[in-house]
């Protein structure tokens, strides 16, 4: 039996049927391109928002590759691999991701590939106790792992000969869900992506990388930087990523507008999810905004949510 039907045959679930349940998530709605080539990291180095020398020393950053505006047109969460570069994706992106990053590569010597062979699990909760520490990768038998920072979440990075031993070893004491399962983990993570739909919104840190290491202001060049260190050293940022719960049965698209109740804009989604009490969503909202959103003229009855970390807004 191949992964793929392995996989179809699992009763995956939306979302753990309690709070605090360990869980283990397909997340097909992933892709993985592999970075490979003498001077691959070098190039990424110029082309990405986060410093890959704190990746070479065994973290994984989310890093987004910029417009000349300084806004994001892709995301890629990002870990060393040997001598390659493995970058995780929106599987609908993996195309326009690859395309953007080699406009720039002239003679660079880096080639990109859609790694169609490995296969992304995510396990929140009761963690493995040999996993790295927090926001470090490592490789064992079962393959590469990327522990999250700031949450009691991690990443599993396997290959489809094995992923069906894998995903039975570590299905025996969680429940398994699809990949709405990690989105909401990321939502707990408040690890926001470029998600298609929001393409060339969103500078780096209004996804609060500036908080989870996916820009850097001391790395030098990479395109869109001064744009993003000008806000940085010299401006105030009006609006930032947080979280919402609301119960109204709908769902919200990548880079819809939601209102507030006089009508007026306030707030751009990047990714929701389903939960046990109706959704979940990652927003950027206007700093005075306080949760309660529309989409449309209708009601999300929604209130703000809390993440993992503390926002550094300015006065």
């Amino acid at each position: 039996m191949s992964w793929s039907e392995f996989i179809a045959a699992q009763p995956l679930a939306d979302h753990a049927p309690t709070d605090n349940a360990p869980t283990l998530s397909h997340c097909d709605h992933l892709a993985i391109i592999r970075a490979h080539g003498e001077e691959a990291g070098h190039y990424l180095q110029g082309q990405l928002s986060c410093d890959l020398r704190e990746v070479d020393n065994g973290g994984h950053l989310t890093g987004m590759h910029l417009s000349l505006k300084g806004r994001g047109l892709v995301s890629v969460r990002i870990v060393r691999d040997g001598n390659d570069y493995l970058m995780l994706c929106p599987a609908g992106q993996s195309e326009a991701v690859i395309k953007s990053l080699m406009k720039y590569r002239l003679r660079a010597k880096v080639e990109f590939q859609v790694d169609n062979q490995a296969v992304i699990l995510g396990l929140s909760g009761a963690l493995p106790g040999a996993l790295p520490q927090p926001g470090q990768s490592t490789r064992n038998d079962q393959g590469l792992w990327l522990r999250y920072p700031n949450t009691d979440h991690a990443l599993l990075i396997t290959h489809t000969e094995q992923a069906e031993a894998v995903w039975a070893a570590q299905a025996q004491e969680r429940t398994a869900l699809n990949g709405n399962g990690w989105r909401l983990a990321d939502i707990d993570a408040g690890e926001g992506m470029v998600y298609p739909g929001a393409e060339d919104l969103f500078l780096p840190q209004v996804l609060n990388y500036d908080v989870t290491a996916g820009v850097n202001f001391k790395k030098g060049c990479y395109t869109g930087q001064e744009v993003v260190a000008r806000m940085h050293f010299k401006g105030k940022l009006k609006q930032r990523m947080q979280r919402v719960d609301y119960t109204a049965d709908m769902d919200l698209t990548p880079g819809e507008t939601l209102r507030d109740s006089n009508g007026k804009a306030a707030g751009e989604v990047v990714s929701s999810a389903r939960t046990p009490a109706g959704h979940s969503a990652l927003v950027v909202l206007r700093r005075n905004t306080d949760g309660v959103l529309f989409k449309d003229a209708e009601p999300l009855n929604s209130q703000l949510g809390t993440l993992p970390y503390t926002l550094p807004w300015k006065d």
